[in-house]
């Protein structure tokens, strides 16, 4: 046999063997996975069976299958909704003995503890589930961020954070984007929670870099706002930058006083050091302030309401008599307004009735000192006056806004003798 033949003889034999290696490790692989599958599958469907059994049914199967941990944890939920904790705890228990201590077992049960501000053995529990597939990886990701909820609900902030991180850190190889945003807004707000706290302790550093990492981890306008508020009495140009940032996306999150105040602070403070440019840089982010909340907010004296009026109507084919309330709009300012929202309170008999209605749109605008007349909304079916013939006391409150995210403005309060 030539050198030639035997060199590919040896290359045939070595690139059969690691074809034949390649292909039994891929139908191990996959005979794994398709156990798991089976697994998952079996107890998915137990787990349906069993949903809607009663606690009576669950006890006498339990009696005739002993060892299967499923009904152990549906009694322990039933129970555990029950707030008969105790009960609870001994089914999760019983279910983490007869399973072997299963995933799900211990899933179950670390997830109770959390809620129940057991943190110490919900951890324990978590940390004893293992491998890398995709639903311990997923359990793993719930326990933390249950944990990091239990943490906030007692004010321990910092081991919330650290909870919310070991959370994330999971989230991020589970299939949900939105599940995977939601732990992810919670880890970025339980930074806040620390701030709030290193602030009520006068520790400003710290709370300085708790707001930026909760920045890092989420764009938050909450870190933001409380960023440009601590800077206030540390760095005012700063601050504005903060609060300048936040009024874009979040205007309503924004104190519009504080803001206000901050700017002719600014305007006054480079006036005194003949710093000209940031004078008219600060004026004019003054003038769009105030310009912009015009649009958002609604002032004393902007809208005026007068001419109220209730009366009835019978309908042809109704019986009872529809009773509704008309008056007069007046907008009291030099801006065209195009959205804008009523809220009535109204007080009959020392009952409250609340009527709610968009008035002004685009495509019914308001225009500057111009009045919308006979605004009518009906009162609801369930309106109780007295008599027609006789006298009701009838009190009305009048709210405004402009938008649905403003907060509602009292313009006038009308008493009626109806």
């Amino acid at each position: 046999m030539s050198k030639f033949k035997i060199v590919n003889y040896i290359l045939t034999f070595l690139m059969t063997t690691v074809i034949v290696v390649v292909l039994c490790f891929g139908i191990e692989l996959e005979l794994l996975f398709r156990s798991e599958n089976k697994i998952n599958a079996e107890e998915l469907s137990m787990k349906n069976l069993i949903e809607f059994c009663t606690i009576e049914q669950l006890e006498k199967r339990l009696q005739k299958e002993p060892n299967n941990h499923l009904i152990h944890i549906k009694l322990a939920k039933i129970y555990e909704s029950l707030g008969e904790l105790k009960q609870a705890q001994q089914y999760y228990e019983s279910a983490l003995k007869v399973s072997s201590r299963s995933d799900y077992s211990l899933y179950s049960y670390s997830i109770f503890c959390a809620k129940n501000n057991l943190f110490a053995l919900s951890a324990t529990l978590a940390e004893e589930l293992t491998g890398n597939n995709k639903l311990t990886i997923e359990y793993k990701a719930r326990i933390y961020e249950k944990l990091g909820d239990a943490f906030l609900n007692v004010s321990q902030a910092e081991a919330a954070t650290k909870a919310y991180q070991v959370a994330y850190k999971y989230a991020k190889n589970i299939e949900s984007k939105k599940d995977l945003m939601a732990i992810q807004k919670k880890y970025s707000n339980s930074y806040i929670e620390l701030a709030d706290y290193n602030v009520s302790k006068d520790r400003i550093k710290e709370a300085i870099s708790n707001l930026n990492n909760s920045n890092k981890i989420f764009e938050n306008d909450l870190a933001s706002y409380k960023l440009g508020l601590i800077y206030l009495n540390i760095d005012k140009a700063e601050a504005e930058r903060y609060f300048s940032k936040v009024f874009k996306s979040s205007p309503f999150l924004v104190n519009p006083y504080i803001y206000n105040t901050l700017l002719s602070s600014l305007i006054l403070d480079n006036k005194m050091l003949n710093e000209k440019f940031k004078v008219d840089y600060y004026n004019i982010k003054l003038q769009n302030l105030i310009k912009k909340l015009k649009n958002i907010y609604i002032y004393k004296g902007d809208f005026i309401v007068d001419s109220t009026n209730i009366y009835t109507k019978k309908k042809i084919f109704d019986k009872e008599l529809n009773y509704y309330i008309t008056f007069n709009l007046r907008n009291n300012t030099n801006q065209k307004v195009d959205s804008l929202f009523l809220q009535l309170e109204i007080y009959i008999n020392n009952k409250k009735y609340v009527l709610n209605k968009k008035i002004v749109s685009k495509t019914n605008q308001l225009d500057s000192f111009s009045v919308l007349e006979s605004v009518k909304m009906r009162l609801p079916d369930n309106v109780q006056f007295v008599a027609v013939d006789k006298s009701n006391d009838v009190i009305v409150k009048y709210f405004l806004r402009k938008q649905k995210e403003s907060p509602w403005t009292l313009v006038k309060i009308d008493a009626i003798d109806f």
